[in-house]
């Protein structure tokens, strides 16, 4: 019997129990899922019940007894456009990779990742949007769904860090040392992503040479692959998109409160830069539902809007731009199957 024979037998007697060691891992990965799933749902839920506790229920459907619906209605109408900027930064995007990339094809892996968005941890899934789109490798895909994150983050961040930082009660009008120091953060923060934005190849220089001294080195410069054409012209485009869909989404919440009570167009322009920062900066919930209500409620009381009014407008926002674009993406994914890497996926008939 020669040494080959020999190591063939004994990877054979370790084959088998090598398959249940993955499959312990595989089943203990599943549960860790689970466990995440459900902690997020636990919490979400006990935060929403406090809240409705606090403000009561009486005083939450009476606020909606006194709306003013054709503002709802306005409010309501604004996510056909909100999710057509999405498309268009992310076909934007795609198209930089795979030129003949369709309409329907953008949009269903869109939908799709806003339903996977809603159930995972950091909202992570939303990069199974990947998934759904035919004819690159599936690596690159993830990294252009990481770059179009980044950018839709771009305005949250710099509109928010200024949001922060002027809200009364925070920083705005206390210790005169403590404001000048935040302040001073603030522009640093502010200095730090507008020389990205304009210099889009260095951190894309920065990131090779990095990878350059990490383990499977070819597969995370597949991944970064997508920083390939993003250069000025580009970056400024997806600024722009992100930023309209950005100001988009807080005339929409504006609308909302307004259709409950008045605030002031500044006011509100702090406090729901605020709202959404902190909802970005906790993802600790399902949708960030919980966070986002609670965060309502807490920076627009600092300028006198009720309690109802806050929580209604910020559980309206999350129904029709996260939960309603999550429920039609359940659907597209019962039509569709996973697309292949190299080819063209087709909807299952």
């Amino acid at each position: 019997m020669n040494d080959n024979t020999v190591t063939q037998e004994r990877a054979t007697d370790f084959s088998p129990a090598l398959t249940r060691i993955g499959e312990k891992k595989g089943r203990s990965k599943a549960v860790r899922k689970r466990i995440i799933f459900w902690t997020k749902l636990l919490l979400t839920l006990s935060v929403l019940i406090l809240l409705i506790i606090t403000i009561k229920p009486r005083e939450i459907t009476s606020a909606f007894e006194g709306s003013r619906f054709p503002l709802l209605l306005i409010s309501l109408g604004l996510v056909i456009p909100n999710i057509g900027l999405r498309a268009i930064q992310w076909g934007y995007l795609l198209r930089m990779v795979k030129p003949e990339v369709k309409v329907r094809e953008i949009l269903n892996s869109l939908l799709v990742g806003s339903t996977f968005a809603v159930v995972t941890p950091g909202q992570l899934g939303e990069f199974g949007r990947a998934f759904f789109i035919s004819g690159r490798p599936r690596l690159e895909l993830i990294g252009i769904s990481f770059i179009d994150k980044m950018y839709s983050l771009l305005p949250i961040i710099l509109s928010g860090s200024l949001g922060l930082l002027f809200m009364p009660g925070l920083v705005f009008g206390s210790n005169s040392y403590i404001f000048i120091s935040s302040a001073v953060l603030v522009a640093i923060l502010w200095l730090i992503l507008i020389s990205i934005l304009l210099s889009p190849r260095w951190i894309r220089d920065l990131l090779y040479a990095v990878n350059v001294m990490l383990p499977y080195r070819d597969k995370v410069k597949v991944l970064l692959s997508g920083l390939d054409p993003i250069k000025i012209k580009q970056s400024l485009v997806l600024t722009g998109l992100s930023s309209t869909h950005y100001l988009l989404y807080i005339f929409q919440f504006y609308l909302l409160i307004i259709s409950f009570q008045h605030v002031g167009l500044l006011d509100m322009y702090r406090a729901v830069s605020a709202i959404i920062f902190v909802k970005a900066a906790l993802p600790i919930s399902i949708g960030g539902l919980g966070v986002g209500e609670t965060a309502s409620v807490g920076f627009l009381r600092v300028f006198d809007v009720q309690f109802a009014a806050a929580f209604n407008s910020s559980v309206i926002l999350f129904t029709i731009n996260i939960l309603f674009p999550a429920l039609v993406g359940v659907i597209i994914l019962l039509k569709l199957r996973l697309s292949p890497e190299n080819g063209n996926g087709k909807p299952d008939a």
